[in-house]
């Protein structure tokens, strides 16, 4: 375990000031649910952006959905982006609850879930654990705490996607070849999802080269992965035909990018190895 980890400190004392901005944003919502909500985002967003701080990342909360007046209005979100990486989602866990919600809204687009429980008078907030995305199979949003990942594991699973993510923005004629295939996905909260996406192949299929052609190739040709309930629902809506029109389209990966993505995960295997 490295001296970062080490000297970690997963509870954060939450100040005065701390609860006066989550007030403050809390009275500019139109009803008592949501500015509860609210209210204990925003400390979720502090404990989080002090626990990524700790972990000596970067963060972004200008252009988070939970800074967002409008969206944070419309949808529980409680967000902060690692710039060039992608964003994690903080949850909000009261005392004795043994599970949290994940909100449609947010059911992709994010690299990890990360549990905040609070104590009764929320003078603090502690960091409970995490799961990633590629892990919740939830159709319902509700995610049992015995799921959690440690929370000191966040800091090699993150630093994992950073090495992956600098491999595929580096002169390496692969990771070129990438960024041509996948053009515009390389927009800050894409980049680091493929990185995962990718990663998750290389952790269940570590040597094998089908997986790594098929699966691969689906992800980078934008089939990035999202919890349950959301791919269910698209499924649900569809028609035989057009069920039928997804499959063909999963069929149509073409082979060059299929190659691609074996060879991606070859040099990934090598980094992440």
């Amino acid at each position: 375990m490295n001296s970062i980890t080490e000297s970690l400190i997963f509870r954060v004392p939450l100040s005065p000031k701390n609860h006066a901005l989550a007030e403050q944003f809390a009275k500019q919502q139109i009803s008592q649910k949501r500015a509860k909500e609210v209210y204990l985002n925003t400390l979720a967003v502090h404990i989080g952006q002090n626990f990524l701080d700790g972990l000596d990342f970067d963060t972004n909360l200008e252009n988070a959905d939970s800074f967002n007046p409008v969206l944070r209005m419309a949808e529980d979100v409680a967000d902060v982006i690692i710039p060039d990486l992608g964003v994690i989602e903080f949850r909000r866990v009261l005392p004795g609850e043994t599970s949290f919600f994940i909100p449609e809204f947010v059911r992709e687009n994010r690299l990890v879930y990360v549990a905040v429980g609070f104590d009764e008078y929320l003078d603090f907030g502690e960091i409970l654990g995490f799961v990633c995305l590629s892990d919740l199979t939830e159709s319902d949003g509700y995610v049992s705490l015995e799921m959690l990942q440690p929370a000191e594991n966040l800091l090699d699973y993150l630093m994992q996607l950073e090495a992956g993510r600098d491999f595929l923005l580096s002169d390496d004629p692969l990771a070129v070849e990438f960024r041509n295939v996948v053009e515009a996905e390389t927009r800050e909260k894409s980049l680091g999802l493929m990185a995962a996406a990718l990663e998750v192949i290389y952790r269940q299929y570590p040597d094998d080269g089908g997986n790594w052609r098929g699966k691969g190739g689906k992800v980078l040709a934008g089939d990035l992965p999202a919890v349950g309930k959301v791919v269910e629902e698209r499924m649900a809506v569809a028609t035989r035909d057009e069920v039928g029109e997804i499959v063909a389209e999963s069929k149509s990966v073409s082979r060059t990018t299929q190659k691609l993505a074996k060879q991606l995960l070859g040099k990934l295997k090598e980094i992440w190895g």
